[in-house]
């Protein structure tokens, strides 16, 4: 994942929520809300065509759940999910994309989740795949419309569902999960990884003295299983030995150093082929050395950056952020946490009764975990398809401010009231 330092958030967050073209945005927004408070916006129509009053650039961070395809109908005009096709689906959803898109930062990111069917019935005349009982694979065909349109598809986060409806079909397994696709507008963008850490199960100095019982007659004595977990790399120097390692903590982006590389050999006029004969090493490998990109960038090795300094006359200014310095090998944990991974399990909001007949309320469990890496301090996130407002909810209760469509507009006028403080003496409705 594109990680961004401390320093960067706090950069992106002062870039995007402090300055006065941000503010200007802002209340270009409330000027045309339909229904708006002093951290929320909410206009009234569908997607697409409201989508066109949010300036650009003005939006840090997307969440939504559009309505399934071929699932419910939400009786209201132009609303999205009862075409007639996949097809027809998928290209309305990307097109509502594209205008999200439009409204986000550059550093803005997307969090689309969108759940599956089955072919049945009428729906099986279409394409030749779509016969009955196929899995229609929504979810996934809109992503690859996504990719094909600019987006990129950083993530497919797994959302289990621990009490998902059960299936009574009896030729299949139950449906316990659904795609939450993270999505970016460029390569470089804001996501505080640290803000959902997963705490470590056991702490450093544990795991060594563990690994040190386990060597001769210690605690995994007789227990297999136990003896190749602390035989793993994380653990092998304890119990061999500790052994020094080089490193460069300091080192610069592989990119940045590329492209210092790349400006030195056209000023020395050297090629990268004659950089690969005279360190005498394949072609293949030297080039990544000089390339920008980040996916093909790669620093060269402690050996090799001394000769290019040599061979290309390069002056003092990394010497310092390439310096080695000489450690043990014992793998520690991260200090916030270790990567939550991809596979979340967040059990379905109960009850509808608190939804204004809003039977797909997305879990607000959901949308804490996402909008916590997605939304930076103050931010603005957005919801194309806001139903009553649990995006909406997490975003204020996280310290930002939420935009919101909808085609119906009890749905937002519900959402504005549960925004609103309650009166004392009142409880607070819960989702």
């Amino acid at each position: 994942m594109n990680n961004l330092t401390d320093v960067q958030h706090l950069a992106f967050a002062q870039e995007s929520v402090e300055s006065k073209e941000q503010a200007d945005r802002w209340a270009q927004i409330k000027r045309k809300a339909t229904i708006k408070g002093d951290r929320f916006a909410l206009l009234h129509g569908d997607a697409t065509t409201a989508l066109k009053k949010v300036p650009d650039g003005s939006i840090h961070t997307c969440l939504t759940s559009p309505p399934y395809w071929s699932v419910r109908d939400y009786e209201a005009d132009e609303q999205i999910g009862l075409e007639d096709s996949v097809e027809e689906y998928v290209e309305r959803i990307v097109g509502v994309f594209r205008q999200v898109k439009r409204t986000l930062t550059d550093n803005g990111t997307a969090w689309l989740n969108i759940g599956d069917c089955y072919i049945n019935g009428a729906k099986a005349n279409g394409p030749k795949w779509q016969r009955n009982k196929q899995l229609a694979l929504v979810p996934f065909r809109v992503a690859i419309a996504l990719e094909n349109d600019g987006w990129l598809v950083r993530n497919t986060v797994v959302w289990h569902k621990p009490n998902a409806m059960p299936s009574s079909a009896g030729d299949r397994l139950t449906n316990a999960w659904e795609p939450v696709f993270l999505l970016a507008k460029h390569e470089r963008y804001y996501f505080n990884l640290d803000a959902v850490r997963v705490p470590h199960k056991t702490e450093d100095h544990v795991e060594r003295r563990r690994a040190l019982e386990g060597t001769a007659d210690g605690k995994a004595k007789g227990q297999d299983e136990l003896r190749r977990w602390l035989n793993s790399p994380r653990h092998r120097a304890t119990i061999d030995g500790l052994k020094e390692v080089r490193r460069r903590p300091n080192a610069p982006l592989a990119t940045e150093l590329a492209a210092y590389l790349r400006a030195a050999a056209e000023q020395k006029g050297v090629s990268i082929k004659a950089v690969a004969r005279t360190l005498d090493q394949p072609f293949e490998r030297v080039r990544h050395y000089f390339r920008v990109d980040e996916i093909g960038a790669r620093r060269p090795p402690e050996e090799t950056w001394t000769t290019l300094k040599s061979l290309l006359d390069l002056d003092d200014r990394y010497d310092e952020a390439m310096a080695v310095e000489v450690g043990d090998n014992v793998f520690r944990n991260h200090p916030n946490g270790r990567n939550p991974g991809d596979v979340q399990p967040f059990s379905l909001t109960g009850g509808a009764s608190d939804a204004k007949g809003h039977f797909a309320v997305m879990p607000p469990n959901l949308a804490t975990w996402c909008l916590r890496a997605s939304l930076p301090p103050g931010g603005i996130c957005l919801d194309p398809f806001f139903g009553v407002g649990t995006t909406g909810s997490v975003a204020l209760a996280l310290g930002g401010r939420a935009v919101g469509v909808d085609v119906r507009e009890d749905y937002l006028r519900f959402a504005a009231e549960r925004f609103q403080p309650q009166p004392s003496g009142r409880g607070k409705r819960t989702k």
